[in-house]
């Protein structure tokens, strides 16, 4: 099941903040309801997550030549959030537009995502949603108590200090991501190298049965078509009922509640059969686009709806990725400017490297999905010294022309 093109566009449908709102969800009004109303900073966080997510998956599957993409925007968004609170000058200015959040700043930023973790993860009794976050740093470093204070206060962070070079701190971490996923995600990294000093780890786990489930025994071998011209087998769920839905010329979309209403799974399908799935993608899949079809849903009629049961995992490293939507100083070794972590002159913290992995599963019942995502902060090696303690030669020169004015040797400056 794994190798179906197709069913990736499905993957982006799992956005949490989608179905807060008053989207219809099918022959009755939602069942569950915010119990309180959004505030003004997470009105704007929502707002950026939005234009966030949509260009990270474009980029994504434009990037990636893997047949299915799965990401979590939402991990994503956090682990570089909690960075971000240790970050400076042009690195801090390049994260936050990176993120689109330019309209707020780290306070507002840590409250809203203070706020809507609670409200997301408390929301939906019948939905199970927890995020969990964690820093993990080189003994020795002298990390910043003030930067610790805000990711422990904001994102609820646990923090430990650990020797790295102990084979041991893999298992300690892998054991957190695991327990944090449910073992649905068993690991993050398989070693620690030199360079690393610190570790920031978003972990995220949902588990939603459909407010509509399907019935297992009209569950049946189905054919599904591959844009290579080639046919497979699938096991294809069925049920027909009132739906929300919309249909245009360019695009089927479908909205498919979870719980009480409040989450939802939207899927998508270009309506022309001929269209490349990566070019929907690139030209369709946009912040305004879904507004504008979700705007416009409906429940007129019962809707015969056929979806495959389908399980995958995906992992995926977002240096480039996020250098092209330009964060290229938090990368740079000598440019970033995370002094906000920790003061380790004459030596410097940069981000080394930015991973992800994912885990979702859809049956009759529902969707089980999990994400991890690790932002690896690295130290430069001590920078090259030249100590002038022998007999040298020194030159005055002007450089543009390369004239020399000045040349002498020094065997005894005393």
């Amino acid at each position: 099941m794994s190798t179906i093109k197709a069913i990736s566009i499905l993957f982006a449908a799992l956005i949490f903040f989608a179905s807060c709102n008053d989207s219809l969800v099918g022959p009755d009004d939602p069942i569950g309801e915010l119990p309180r109303e959004l505030t003004q900073v997470e009105k704007k966080l929502i707002e950026a997550d939005r234009h966030f997510s949509y260009e990270l998956f474009r980029k994504t599957v434009a990037y990636d030549d893997e047949e299915n993409v799965f990401i979590s925007p939402l991990s994503i968004t956090m682990a570089l959030a909690m960075t971000l609170n240790g970050a400076e000058g042009d690195t801090y200015d390049q994260m936050r537009e990176t993120l689109r959040l330019s309209g707020m700043d780290t306070d507002e930023i840590n409250e809203a995502f203070e706020s809507l973790m609670k409200l997301l993860t408390t929301v939906d009794p019948k939905v199970t949603l927890k995020i969990a976050n964690s820093i993990w740093y080189r003994e020795g470093l002298p990390v910043k108590e003030d930067f610790l204070e805000k990711v422990r206060t904001a994102y609820n962070a646990s923090v430990e200090g650990l020797d790295f070079a102990d084979p041991a701190a893999v298992d300690i971490i892998n054991n957190w991501v695991d327990a944090n996923t449910q073992g649905l995600i068993e690991e993050i990294i398989d070693e620690i190298p030199d360079e690393i000093v610190m570790y920031l780890i978003n972990a995220l786990y949902f588990k939603g049965d459909w407010l509509r489930q399907f019935d297992t025994n009209d569950t049946r071998h189905a054919d599904f078509y591959l844009e290579s011209g080639e046919t497979i087998q699938v096991d294809m769920m069925s049920q027909e009922d009132r739906f929300a839905t919309y249909f245009s010329e360019e695009v089927q979309l479908i909205e498919l509640p979870y719980g009480d209403s409040l989450f939802s799974m939207t899927i998508l399908l270009p309506n022309d059969r001929n269209m490349l799935i990566d070019r929907f993608v690139e030209e369709k899949v946009t912040s305004q686009n879904l507004a504008n079809w979700r705007s416009d849903l409906s429940v007129g009629r019962d809707v015969i709806l056929q979806l495959p049961k389908f399980e995958l995992e995906y992992e995926i490293t977002y240096n480039e990725i996020l250098k092209a939507m330009g964060m290229k100083v938090p990368f740079d070794e000598w440019e970033a400017d995370f002094s906000g972590i920790a003061d380790v002159s004459p030596q410097n913290l940069y981000i080394d490297e930015v991973k992800h992995k994912t885990f979702i599963r859809v049956d009759e019942e529902g969707t089980e999905a999990a994400a991890v995502t690790s932002v690896g902060i690295g130290i430069t090696s001590m920078p090259p010294s030249v100590i002038v303690d022998r007999p040298f030669v020194f030159i005055i020169h002007e450089r543009e022309s390369g004239t020399n004015l000045f040349m002498g040797k020094v065997k005894n400056p005393g």
